[in-house]
């Protein structure tokens, strides 16, 4: 019955307002008014007025006060996909309408690993958004499900990864960077001291290993198995997923690993310790959905990004020798 009457009043009200149904997310999400005044910048009255019209235009509560805590009422709960659905066309809208007026306007959501999102990028983001004040990026470097499926259903615009080979037609990609992975030890190990080490030599210390699944391992592993070596074999009694967590680790002295340099030597005082005749390289790519519709703001950052793909590779370098 609520959903009926909820989905009704939307179809029936085509003029209601994206901005108090982004309002009301914001206060689903914190369930504190006082804090969803604080993330849109607004006053708390303000928030409290837009969802007492809402719920006046519904004829519904959407939350339930008790006491000083709120709760979603069912109708609340109902509300909210529709309600990120009708914003999220909303805004789609406006920045079509921008584009064919050649104004450079919006938000770009963006997907990124740690390398990217953390360490590489965020000047570059910086430099664009100098160029396009109107635009504004919203990067997202925690998993968000599977990547490629929220580039198709819109709800990222762009992707960064390390994934080599994206056969999909309607995906396009451009390589930005190209980084290395190598071994990593910390300053007073032996082996920080040494123009290289055999491959031999890596059975003889004990590792903290980047997962299985993570391209690191897969990467590191192919190259050790073209030396008749494994990742297996090797002395290891911690495995971790994050790339910042092993870089760290290494540096406490709890054992050696592999890394990006890039990341080891932007958290860590670690040194990389080259393996003879072992280079492991790894690109980083910018994707996007060909099929989607897109805005100017979106062809202006892709634009900007690919073009910049040399000095984003130059400052990775850089960066390395700080």
């Amino acid at each position: 019955m609520i959903t009926n009457k909820l989905s009704n009043f939307l179809l029936e009200n085509p003029m209601l307002d994206a901005h108090q149904l982004n309002i009301f997310m914001v206060a689903a999400e914190t369930l504190n008014f006082t804090q969803a005044a604080e993330r849109l910048h607004m006053s708390q009255p303000g928030v409290s007025q837009h969802i007492r019209a809402l719920e006046k235009h519904f004829d519904e509560l959407l939350f339930i006060r008790q006491g000083r805590s709120l709760i979603l009422s069912d109708a609340g709960r109902v509300l909210i996909p529709m309600a990120e659905q009708f914003v999220k066309q909303s805004t789609r809208i406006n920045e079509a309408m921008s584009s064919l007026k050649g104004h450079i306007k919006g938000l770009i959501n963006i997907r990124c690993n740690a390398l990217t999102g953390r360490y590489t990028l965020p000047e570059f983001f910086t430099q664009f958004h100098g160029i396009y004040p109107e635009v504004t990026i919203s990067c997202r470097t925690d998993g968000c499900g599977s990547p490629l499926e929220t580039l198709r259903n819109g709800d990222m615009h762009f992707l960064f990864t390390n994934q080599e080979s994206i056969i999909e037609p309607c995906f396009q990609s451009q390589l930005l960077l190209t980084d290395e992975i190598m071994l990593i030890a910390p300053k007073s190990h032996p082996w920080a001291k040494r123009d290289f080490i055999e491959v031999e030599e890596l059975l003889e210390e004990k590792y903290i290993l980047p997962a299985a699944y993570t391209t690191t391992h897969m990467k590191v592993n192919k190259a050790l198995a073209a030396k008749n070596l494994s990742l297996l074999q090797l002395d290891s009694f911690l495995t971790l997923d994050n790339a910042e967590a092993i870089a760290l680790s290494v540096n406490k002295g709890l054992g050696l690993s592999f890394s990006s340099t890039t990341i080891a030597s932007a958290i860590s005082e670690t040194v990389p310790v080259p393996i003879k005749d072992i280079k492991i390289k790894q690109g980083l790519y910018i994707v996007r959905d060909k099929t989607q519709l897109t805005t100017a703001a979106r062809d202006a950052f892709w634009e900007f990004l690919t073009t910049a793909s040399s000095a984003i590779e130059e400052k990775a370098k850089i960066d390395l020798l700080v």
